[in-house]
């Protein structure tokens, strides 16, 4: 019984919070349709938007923050005072729709130019999210960069140079030949290896770029992981291959496990 009552508990938890936009949502239809006399569709639509993007502000600026508390301090600062000023749009806008225009109705006149306004916050609330996704691939993919160096730093083997004479010219010995040849070869694995290591770096972020946006195309995947088209179109067949993704209607799905 324990256990079923926690589960119910996690359960109303998860879904509380969507149910909460519904009140406020209801509202500024009614507002819409009493005050702005719209049609009863374009209301519930305008309803629907404003709740939709209340919640995307909010998550936007929790987002930002949460990057900036976490990141180390050579990585790029999200704006945050930027989506924070967005909410407070957000709020403005969504009081003048509702509990103005209940205290003040003649102000219906002019509550139609806060319409702009919640445009303009999902504009850049849309550039915001783009700039942040751009901005964890770029730093994902140099400390990748940064790993494969090091580990390529450290298991590289330093070459001998041989004395050149112009004149006199020593014969090479069967085991002097026989180390160089090791030597290149060592040389020639470790530049395998480290091909390999930023190879495998790029694929695990394509598939974390992936699991955000599946619908992204290979242009702008190519744009964010530094890299040409036709290296996207390989890298993805071997992560299909691999069992880690599936192609869907022009979707990208990141298959479980990952």
């Amino acid at each position: 019984m324990h256990h079923l009552e926690k589960s119910t508990i996690k359960l109303v938890a998860k879904f509380a919070p969507w149910l909460a936009p519904v009140p406020s949502a209801f509202f500024v239809a009614r507002a819409s349709l009493a005050h702005l006399d719209l049609p009863l569709a374009v209301a519930v639509v305008v309803a629907v938007i404003v709740e939709t993007l209340g919640l995307t502000t909010v998550h936007t600026a929790l987002w930002l923050s949460d990057w900036n508390h976490h990141k180390r301090q050579s990585d790029p600062d999200a704006p945050t005072a930027l989506a924070v000023a967005l909410g407070l749009v957000y709020v403005v806008t969504t009081v003048g729709l509702t509990v103005v225009l209940e205290v003040a109705p003649e102000l219906s006149l002019v509550a139609p130019a806060l319409f702009p306004a919640l445009a303009v916050v999902g504009a850049v609330n849309l550039a915001l999210i783009s700039q942040q996704e751009r901005r964890e691939v770029q730093v994902a993919a140099s400390k990748a960069e940064r790993q494969v160096s090091r580990t390529g730093s450290k298991k590289r083997i330093p070459t001998i140079q041989q004395p050149v004479q112009r004149d006199v010219q020593e014969p090479t010995s069967q085991s002097s030949r026989g180390v160089q040849k090791r030597l290149h070869h060592g040389v020639l694995d470790a530049a395998h290896r480290s091909r390999r290591q930023r190879k495998a770096a790029l694929l695990d972020a394509m598939v974390d770029v992936y699991r955000d946006s599946p619908e992204i195309g290979p242009t702008d995947l190519a744009g964010r992981l530094g890299i040409g088209r036709s290296t996207v179109y390989n890298y993805q067949a071997d992560l299909v291959a691999a069992g880690r993704l599936a192609r869907d209607d022009g979707r990208v799905i990141v298959l479980p496990g990952e």
